[in-house]
């Protein structure tokens, strides 16, 4: 094979593996002593409902993301420290990317949509977030397809492994899809949704 039709090939294989978009500036900087002493104020709330059950409501602000099984803040070493759907967690976050353990997540934007593709928790997450849709695997053998409902609500299906109806609620700046804080949002989202199976 000649070296000019390998080269080719070999850009062509690339292109094929390599993921769509540019990846999402994150802000980890670390907070300051006056920053970490402050009481919290969040910017933004995400709530998720599935079925019947009565749902989790997580908001988030600068450098802490708060809710019922959730609990993260950003450390002086510039990670994300904490408990996120009851499991501890060291997570760092920047250049578009998540990384920790059992967490390889790449976040990218492609036009008006944001992309989130890798693992989370040890299972296998793409997910695609637009101002009219969420739609995706968030893990689990998980599959949701939202669009949006009334005022600042989601509504569709969300498999897991049964098909029930969900209800996704942005509150605040989390309304901002898919201009929203990172990696706030996505933490506040993905510690809402119920646990596989």
């Amino acid at each position: 094979m000649s070296r000019p039709l390998v080269s080719i090939l070999i850009a062509l294989a690339g292109c094929a593996t390599a993921p769509r978009g540019t990846p999402v500036a994150m802000d980890s900087t670390p907070p300051s002593a006056i920053d970490a002493g402050s009481a919290y104020r969040p910017e933004g709330e995400v709530f998720v409902s599935v079925g019947r059950g009565a749902g989790i409501t997580n908001s988030y602000g600068r450098y802490r993301v708060v809710g019922p099984s959730t609990s993260l803040a950003l450390t002086p070493q510039g990670r994300w420290g904490g408990t996120i759907g009851g499991q501890t967690v060291l997570l760092e976050a920047k250049g578009g990317r998540i990384a920790g353990a059992g967490v390889e997540l790449q976040i990218r934007r492609d036009g008006d949509a944001l992309l989130v593709s890798g693992l989370w928790r040890g299972s296998r997450v793409d997910l695609t977030f637009t101002k009219d849709r969420i739609q995706g695997t968030p893990g689990s053998g998980c599959s949701m397809d939202l669009h949006p409902g009334e005022g600042t609500s989601w509504r569709g299906l969300f498999a897991c492994p049964s098909q029930e109806m969900a209800t996704v609620r942005l509150e605040g700046a989390a309304m901002e899809l898919p201009d929203v804080a990172m990696p706030q949002w996505l933490f506040a989202f993905l510690g809402a949704l119920p646990e596989g199976p």
